[in-house]
């Protein structure tokens, strides 16, 4: 498991204390069975015990990681949509 960006040598982009949660993802011959409750327990308590007083993660709006999340205390703070030109 990855440790909270925050401090030197983090993105960039990313204020201090800022915890990004990405890929929590579960193999389907391990699903219903609390692992990703487990991770996500430990990547916020992870990120408590660096400083990071800030969480946030990307879901598709139509995709149930949203309403997983979304049971679990997050909410949507923003809406965001990229295109890219090649």
């Amino acid at each position: 498991m990855g440790r909270p960006r925050s401090g030197p040598g983090s993105d960039p982009d990313l204020a201090a204390g800022t915890a990004p949660i990405e890929d929590l993802i579960t193999s389907e011959a391990h699903l219903g069975r609390g692992h990703a409750d487990a991770v996500l327990t430990t990547a916020l308590r992870l990120a408590a015990d660096e400083g990071c007083g800030t969480w946030f993660l990307i879901a598709e709006a139509t995709d149930w990681p949203r309403h997983w999340y979304e049971r679990r205390g997050f909410s949507v703070i923003a809406r965001s949509h990229g295109f890219e030109r090649s």
